[in-house]
């Protein structure tokens, strides 16, 4: 059975590649971050550049533009995380399509994934 939202991996390039942008000619919905269960485990994706020096970096020093996390919410439950787990930081959506790894499948391929809950957007 088919839990997930996205049917084209078009649709989710296009509410995160650019995020908010409340002149958007097609009145489609944009967002900075989605929350979404797969195989039992809660992720965090977001598109912000962190500047400070706690901010994971990409191989050329910069800031990650786009994060992704295992939230950790063994304490008191999804939506509260305990901690979160860096699994990694890219530089554009499609940096993050291609390398960013979940199990040993591609972004791309978990947010596809016919079993893959989105759980929140903002």
């Amino acid at each position: 059975m088919r839990i997930n939202e996205y049917k084209r991996l078009e649709d989710f390039i296009y509410e995160y590649d650019s995020g908010r942008c409340s002149s958007d000619e097609n009145h489609k919905r944009k967002f900075m971050g989605i929350e979404f269960l797969y195989d039992g485990i809660y992720y965090r994706m977001c598109r912000e550049p962190l500047e400070h020096s706690e901010s994971p970096k990409l191989e050329n020093s910069k800031p990650g533009f786009y994060q992704v996390y295992v939230m950790h919410c063994k304490k008191f439950g999804y939506p509260v995380a305990d901690e979160f787990e860096n699994v990694g930081c890219y530089g554009d959506i499609y940096d993050l399509l291609e390398n960013c790894t979940i199990g040993n499948k591609k972004f791309k391929d978990v947010i596809m994934d016919d079993k893959t809950e989105i759980l929140s957007q903002d």
